[in-house]
């Protein structure tokens, strides 16, 4: 089974806590204003992973991480593939798992009554984003949105669990790619300062 992705970002040290896998799923639709991946709405760009290959690469990295990460994109439209990984990744480890979605708990309800994702997932981060409600916050964009923990496919709402930070990674094609929820203003601070020695923001 394919999965579309966009990237796959080792080590990330927020979106959850301790040295994580982090995955960014490609295709949105809910298409929310102030969103900062739009790049990632766009159902074509990315790449096809298969399922059972990205679950063997992971193991492959012999523990040397705390958990996974899923965001997006939007992770849930892809629902099959997400719980064909997920599946393997808690028959076969102890990994935890965060996912990040712009669809409500209720509204994951309603189109999964399977609800098999409440035995996957560790934590949830749901909700639209909202740009005039947004949080200085590393796990929610917005004030509006929620953290779950699902305890035996129970949700249950708890705090932001780790510290506000961000995750760097230069690639080999000297790209830099950021993990993490900018606070206010924070974005726009480091495009000037960068600017000042000539290097120009590109959302890709």
């Amino acid at each position: 089974m394919n999965w579309q992705l966009n990237k796959i970002q080792y080590p990330v040290y927020n979106l959850g806590p301790g040295k994580r896998v982090g995955i960014w799923v490609q295709g949105c639709d809910l298409g929310c204003k102030g969103c900062l991946n739009q790049t990632l709405w766009s159902a074509r760009g990315g790449r096809h992973i298969d399922v059972l290959e990205l679950f063997n690469w992971l193991i492959s990295l012999n523990d040397e991480f705390d958990g996974i990460t899923v965001s997006g994109g939007e992770p849930f439209q892809q629902y099959e593939a997400l719980m064909a990984f997920l599946h393997l990744v808690k028959k076969r480890t102890r990994y935890d798992v965060y996912c990040f979605t712009g669809y409500y708990l209720h509204e994951l309800n309603e189109l999964f009554p399977d609800k098999l994702f409440r035995r996957y997932i560790d934590f949830l981060v749901d909700g639209r984003y909202v740009a005039e409600l947004h949080e200085d916050s590393n796990l929610k964009g917005s004030s509006n949105q929620t953290i779950y923990k699902f305890i035996n496919g129970a949700p249950r709402v708890v705090e932001e669990p780790s510290p506000i930070q961000w995750s760097l990674k230069v690639s080999e094609d000297n790209r830099i790619y950021m993990a993490g929820i900018p606070k206010q203003r924070d974005l726009e601070k480091i495009c000037s300062e960068l600017a000042l020695v000539g290097i120009k923001k590109e959302f890709r």
